[in-house]
């Protein structure tokens, strides 16, 4: 279902912690977009700094925004509790730090239209640094197959970040809400128990989300001195019946290449945000931990690529 006569036809989850100086952007990059039927639910996640204050200023009295105390456990509970909040048929998370482009919803609902029995469909993704400058970008709506993207997501995760996804309430209902015992790759494993749903449309055009890349962000924490990262995460979805029946053993070979992908992704951040030293020396331990690594041409030009100025 794509439309709801007389109520918003996207609700747009933020669950949102110490932005003070990101969330007010966010927000007006929600307030310019084209499609105008949207609700959306802020949930300040214990923030200690004035996130509260600054998303109440941005919002002022349009109705469409709900400000709320979030559950207190985290970006994966506050986005079920965002979800359990709001009543639109269709479903968009967003981080409190990045940006919208002006038509991402209008182009993301036409693409959810024209694809019927598609649980989600998935734009693409530019990345900006704290202050907003534009930083090196694969398009990673590449990387996404018209069909078996289940296969390939379990190699690697091309939908990178939830902005970009626009997914049918009715399908966040099958595949179970965000894993909020996970601390990191819990995107991914809710995106991948997603996926077992159907193949995901593709919204065309340009990028529809601006994802801030942070020092202190929680991918980077997670990953940049972490030579097996992502293991419990990895671990769920190894567990998890669905896979174990479609895959058998070859889900193990899956995971490992997803394990491989994880520790380069941390590599690549650790450049980008100038600490070369450190990345150079998980590069040397990289290659001894991963040495089927040199069998990724791929990964390796990707790497590069994002790693040019």
């Amino acid at each position: 279902m794509i439309s709801q006569a007389g109520g918003p036809i996207v609700a747009v989850v933020i669950p949102a912690r110490d932005v003070e100086r990101f969330v007010r952007e966010t927000i007006a990059s929600l307030c310019a977009q084209t499609e105008k039927r949207f609700e959306c639910i802020i949930l300040d996640d214990g923030s200690s700094d004035g996130t509260i204050t600054a998303a109440a200023e941005a919002i002022g009295g349009d109705g469409r925004f709900t400000l709320a105390e979030g559950p207190r456990r985290g970006v994966s509970a506050a986005r079920n509790m965002g979800a359990d909040r709001t009543t639109a048929p269709n479903l968009l998370f967003l981080d409190a730090d990045d940006l919208l482009a002006p038509d991402a919803l209008g182009r993301a609902l036409e693409a959810l239209s024209r694809a019927e029995g598609s649980p989600a469909v998935l734009g693409r993704i530019s990345r900006i640094d704290e202050a907003g400058r534009a930083l090196p970008s694969n398009d990673n709506t590449d990387l996404m197959p018209q069909r078996s993207q289940l296969d390939a997501l379990l190699r690697k995760n091309f939908v990178v970040n939830g902005g970009a996804l626009l997914l049918r309430r009715e399908a966040f209902g099958k595949a179970g809400p965000y894993d909020d015992a996970l601390a990191f790759g819990e995107d991914w494993e809710f995106w991948c128990r997603l996926s077992a749903l159907g193949d995901f449309g593709r919204v065309e055009g340009g990028p529809v989300l601006l994802y801030r890349q942070r020092a202190g962000g929680a991918n980077r924490r997670a990953q940049g001195h972490d030579l097996w990262p992502g293991r419990p995460c990895l671990e769920r979805v190894a567990g998890n019946p669905v896979f174990r029946d479609r895959y058998g053993r070859r889900l193990g070979r899956l995971l490992r290449a997803r394990q491989i992908d994880m520790f380069w992704s941390g590599v690549r951040n650790e450049y980008v945000h100038g600490n070369r030293t450190n990345a150079l020396r998980l590069v040397a331990l990289g290659v001894a931990a991963y040495p089927d690594s040199l069998l990724r041409p791929t990964l390796a030009r990707r790497l590069l690529a994002s790693l040019k100025a």
